[in-house]
This record gives structure tokens, sequence and C-alpha cells, in this order.
């Protein structure tokens, strides 16, 4: 057999395995779950240097794996707290827990990115570890689950009124985590959207990519975290109260993606904030958020208070 018709075969036999794995994408559940351990325990360190009743959690399962967090506990004068288990930015990470004001009376949690190089990659440097990239972002809602269910176990901790909060890239994980716990009683969405692959096209366009193979590489990108997008997981949120805060004028979250994760949760409540994409920096506005958070969920107690009992 000739050389030319080895190198065909092979081209063809790479063709077929390309398109299998394009038309049949693995089961988004059972992906999230390969990645799940349950918690075997919890190391809690005192971080005073990083403010008041600030602590490093190192929260490791039974397989072996570490996942890691900054807690910051509510001031002792807030009469049952909430307890937010919250991930941010990927560049943020676990630091998350310090942007939110110190007289905020809940309970954080910050969990990090399942991720340990650098978090400001190159283009090339992303091609050329986009499997380790893959791996983290798939694994980051068991990482979220995890700090759920490990703040549920501590003693400070109310289990009926923990709530899960994802910030821009957090919110799709935090909506997939759903499908490995069952603490949660309410959601809080920042800045976040559904069709991953719309809000990667747009980035893509954004960055001055021409039309064509920015739809090519977002959908290819989008391929490899599928079991992240969160019309896929709606259902879980299902019983919860839900909170969606977008910003009018968000330069990352296409409005369309916005407006479809209103459409795929229907009894969650939308608000509109003026402004672009939430950012570390901007403290005032970050107080703002917590304390509307903060009022929403009072309001949320107040209304589950009036229903009569057995309704």
């Amino acid at each position: 057999m000739s050389r030319a018709v080895l190198g065909l075969a092979f081209v063809l036999t790479l063709a077929l395995i390309v398109v299998g794995w394009w038309a049949s994408p693995p089961e988004p559940v059972r992906v999230l779950r390969r990645h799940w351990s349950p918690l075997a325990r919890v190391e809690r360190d005192p971080a005073p240097e990083l403010g008041a009743r600030v602590e490093r959690w190192r929260m490791i399962t039974a397989s072996g794996d570490t996942v890691r967090g900054l807690w910051r506990a509510a001031g002792t004068g807030a009469p049952r707290p909430w307890t937010a288990v919250l991930l941010g930015g990927l560049v943020t990470g676990d630091r998350a827990a310090l942007l939110i004001p110190d007289d905020t009376p809940v309970h954080v949690l910050a969990v990090d990115w399942p991720w340990a190089g650098s978090r400001r990659l190159p283009p090339l440097e992303i091609l050329i570890r986009l499997g380790a990239i893959q791996h983290a972002a798939l694994r980051s809602p068991a990482a979220l689950a995890l700090g759920v269910e490990a703040v549920a176990g501590q003693p400070e901790v109310e289990p009926s009124r923990v709530l899960v909060l994802g910030a821009s890239l957090g919110v799709p994980p935090a909506i997939a985590a759903l499908r490995l716990t069952h603490v949660p009683r309410a959601l809080v969405l920042l800045d976040g959207g559904a069709d991953i692959a719309a809000m990667l096209d747009a980035a893509l366009r954004g960055a001055g990519w021409p039309e064509v193979p920015a739809h090519a590489v977002a959908a290819l990108a989008f391929r490899l975290v599928r079991p992240l997008e969160p019309s896929l997981h709606a259902g879980a949120a299902a019983g919860l109260r839900v909170l969606i805060l977008n910003s009018e004028n968000d330069r990352l979250v296409p409005r369309p993606s916005a407006e479809r994760l209103r459409a795929i949760l229907p009894g969650a409540e939308m608000r509109w904030r003026p402004g672009d994409h939430v950012d570390p920096g901007h403290r005032n506005r970050l107080a703002a958020t917590a304390h509307e958070v903060e009022a929403w969920l009072a309001d949320a107690a107040r209304e589950a208070g009036r229903v009569a009992p057995g309704r």
C-alpha cells in the first residue's frame, strides 16, 4: 500500500473521530459527577493579616483532591445570618470574599478556581494548555459544590440559610453546581448569561476577530466546556429563590445572553443596574450590590414567614 493511500486513510480516520466527537457530546451531568468526590474534612486556619474574622480553608475530598477558599464570618451581632458560597472571576479567585463589605451580616466563603497556573495566559499558552484548562473549567462546579457542603457542616452555619452566588465567569459553574448539592436555598447570579457560545463569539469579535474565525473558535471552545452551559442545568434551580443582577452596558455579557439566562429561570427576579461589568476595583458599586442582595434575602424571608402553615 502506497504512502499516499496510508496518508489518506489516516486523514479520513482522524476526520471520522473528530466528527464523532463533535456530533456526540457526553451527557453533561455525567461529566460533572466525574469530577465530584465527597467532602472528607475541612481545615480552617485564621488569616488575621487579611482582615478580621478571615480564615483560609482547605477542603479535602475523599479522593484526596484539595479545594481552597477564603472564609469571612459575619459580625457577632448578625441574627441568623445567611451564608454565601461564591465563585467569582478567574483572576479574583477566593479573594472575592474580601470584596464584600465587612459590615454585611452574612458569612462568606469564596471558593478558588481549581487552576494552579497563571491566570493571565497569552493566546499561545492557552492553546498549549487547552486540555488542562478544560479540565479545570469542568471541575469548577464540583469545587463550588464542595464549598457548599463544607459550610453546611460548620457549627456557625444554618444549612437552611445557605445561598450560592456566581459572579461573571462564576455564573455557569454556580448553576451547574446545583446538580451536585441539595443544600442551597437561594441562588444569586451577578453579571452573567446563558448561551456560552454566543458570549464567546461576542468576546472574540469585540477583541477584533473577523466574524468567521470568531464563530468557529467560539463553537470549538463551547464544545470543550458544554457541560457548563446554564440552559442544561436550569431545572436544578427549581424551588430556589433566584435573583439575577445584570449591568445595562455590559461589554462582556451581550444583552441577549443575559435575557436568555432570565428565560431559562422563569421563577427568578431579574434586575438591571446602570454601568458596565462588575469590576473588583469598583468598591462602592460592589458594596451597593452586596446590600441589595442582603435586602432581597430579608424580603424573601419575610415573605416566607407570611405564608400560612400547611400551604
